[in-house]
Parts: C-alpha cells; structure tokens; sequence
C-alpha cells in the first residue's frame, strides 16, 4: 500500500506555530498519513545567517512529541549543501522501505518562485504539491502557472496527465507568526509562549539562541 507522506521543508528557525498549523491543514486537506518536518541544513534561498541545525532539531523534536502525525527528519544534514528540494526528495524515494507518494507543502508565494528552483520541471514529475495562499488573496497567477506547466483544473485540484501529479491548492487562516518576529522578541526580551509550540521557550532561554549580544 502507497503511504502518503507530506514534506514541510523550511529552516524553522525557530518552528513556530504557523508552520505546524500549515503542516496539519495540510494532512487534512489529503488526508495523509504522516508529514515530516525537514530542515534545511544550509538553505539555498536564505541569506541571512540561521542557527546551528542541532539546535533547530532539537526545537523539532520538542514541537513533534505531543502530535504523532507529525515527524521530522535530519537527512538534509547528511546531503551535500546547499539542500535543494529536488535532490532531498530523490534519496528519501531511493530509500523508502516501502511504496510512497510524497506531497509537498508550501505558501503560494514560495509557489510563485518555483522557476528559480534547481530542475523545478523535474521536482513537478517527482511530487504532488499542496499549496495554500492566505485568505482573500488573488490567486490567478498561481493558476496561470499551473496552466503553464500543463496541469489541467479537475475535481479538487489541478491534474497533470503525463506526470500523474496533482496540484491541490487551498486558502488559510495561518497564526501571524514568523520565524523572524520570534527571533526579534527573544532578543528584546518579549515573551513567546504564545507563538511557539510548548517546551520551545524554555529550549531558547536555557541554550541562549536569539539573545542580543
């Protein structure tokens, strides 16, 4: 039996709430069976320094305990850097114990950029994608690129014939959180409590990451 795995990929720096509830908006619009939490080792897109990948884990592992649909992984670390999406999903395809479909997960924004990815035609063939735009926002662009790589509006999503891979794209209402305003309060001294899962304050206070100075 095909397991459906969601992939949510980002640096969480430091996870936060926003990005578990995109991960389980995601597993209930496709119904999938596990979704797996992947940082990024050394992002390609990211410009700005992040914090040691232990220490992002770790956050992880504290963020995953109390939800079991939800799992991370560290293969990215192990992958030559930078970590490119299409060669992180390759090896997880080589290496899985048994038959899997992978769906990715991410913002319409990022969706937008996908041309600048490395072998984007290639990651299209490889995974389904789930796609979610924040309430009331336009989204014919994104539809326009779905038309433009052939993939054709059916049901509840946008088919691809030759691929076999599905688009599904959804509107949500995410906590407004970012990584970067969780950052920016630890170092002002502001409390957190509110904006990131339980366990992840006190992992920030007794290791020091984020503090000015």
């Amino acid at each position: 039996m095909t397991r459906k795995t969601g992939i949510l990929g980002g640096t969480f720096d430091p996870v936060h709430n926003g990005h578990l509830a995109l991960a389980e908006a995601a597993g209930k619009l496709c119904n999938l069976d596990e979704i797996i939490l992947l940082p990024a080792a050394v992002p390609p897109h990211k410009q700005e320094a992040v914090s040691d990948f232990s220490d992002r884990v770790a956050m992880l592992e504290i963020a995953v305990r109390e939800r079991p649909s939800l799992h991370f992984s560290t293969i990215e670390q192990l992958l030559p850097v930078p970590s490119y999406t299409i060669d992180t999903l390759r090896y997880l395809l080589l290496h899985a114990v048994q038959p899997v479909d992978f769906f990715f997960i991410t913002g319409a924004d990022t969706f937008l950029d996908i041309l600048t990815w490395k072998e984007y035609q290639a990651l299209l063939r490889t995974t389904h994608f789930i796609v979610f735009s924040r309430m009331g926002s336009d989204n014919q662009k994104m539809y326009d690129l779905f038309k433009r790589f052939d993939y054709q509006e059916k049901g509840a999503g946008w088919y691809h014939a030759a691929s076999q891979k599905w688009i599904y794209s959804s509107s949500i209402m995410l906590p407004p959180v970012s990584s970067s305003e969780v950052r920016k309060r630890v170092a002002k001294g502001l409390p957190i409590d509110k904006l990131v899962p339980r366990g992840i304050p006190e992992y920030i206070r007794q290791h020091t990451i984020y503090s000015a100075g």
